[in-house]
């Protein structure tokens, strides 16, 4: 048994249907309720936007308006609560349309009786709950959603920034090896002292030039006829 009363909220412009809900209300065995009551269409519709109540009775009939229109009215303000559709006589197209636009119940007052009203309170109140957490759960996994997003989103910047990185190191290591010189064709090499000019004018010695331009390390050694002059000339 619920301790604190529920709040509940009729929207009706007929005073025998108020006393009638008010009077069936009072012989609840397991809940206790607390009724206020509403006849003008644009103050029911403000008090369940500002949500004041916990279930709210809405009759069919409004003055010029009907209950269909103040559903319709809330979904157009974004609003879902917790709405037992009341109406005089059954109706199968009412009924399917007031659960279309966000009823979560459907009585006929000529067959509504205390048990009858206090099981689809209950109902209509479960099933708020269940609607409130699984509009919670869902903010979750959105939330949960924009967070792994936001993860892959960084995650591909590292990856688009790495890439650029390599492309510019794979860019400068073909500059790198287009300046890399290879011997070919004809070279200006002294007659008489063997050096070698280089591009810039300077002559240089063969061991010197060919380091520069080439990748060959040197041994140094007399070769046999060198041996003989040498000697001969000793």
């Amino acid at each position: 048994m619920r301790h604190n009363p529920i709040k509940i909220l009729l929207i009706e412009d007929d005073e025998d249907d108020y006393i009638f809900v008010k009077n069936l209300l009072s012989e609840a065995s397991s809940w206790k309720f607390e009724i206020d009551w509403l006849t003008d269409y644009d103050a029911g519709l403000q008090s369940i936007i500002n949500d004041l109540h916990d279930v709210y009775l809405l009759d069919y009939r409004l003055g010029e308006r009907n209950g269909l229109d103040l559903l319709r009215d809330l979904r157009r303000h974004g609003v879902e609560a917790p709405i037992i559709f009341l109406t005089g006589q059954g109706g199968y197209e009412i009924d399917v349309e007031a659960m279309h636009f966000g009823a979560a119940d459907y009585l006929v007052k000529a067959q509504i009786t205390a048990d009858i009203l206090e099981r689809s309170i209950r109902y209509t109140i479960e099933r708020k709950h269940s609607i409130d957490e699984l509009t919670q759960h869902r903010a979750h996994l959105e939330e949960m959603v924009r967070d792994r997003t936001a993860q892959l989103e960084q995650a591909n910047e590292m990856l688009r920034v790495e890439i650029a990185e390599r492309k510019q190191l794979i860019l400068q290591l073909q500059e790198a090896l287009a300046r890399v010189k290879t011997l070919s064709g004809l070279l200006p090499i002294c007659a008489w002292c063997k050096r070698i000019r280089d591009d810039k004018g300077y002559w240089n010695h063969v061991e010197a030039y060919l380091a520069e331009h080439t990748e060959a390390d040197f041994t140094h050694g007399i070769c046999p006829d060198c041996a003989i002059q040498f000697k001969d000339n000793s």
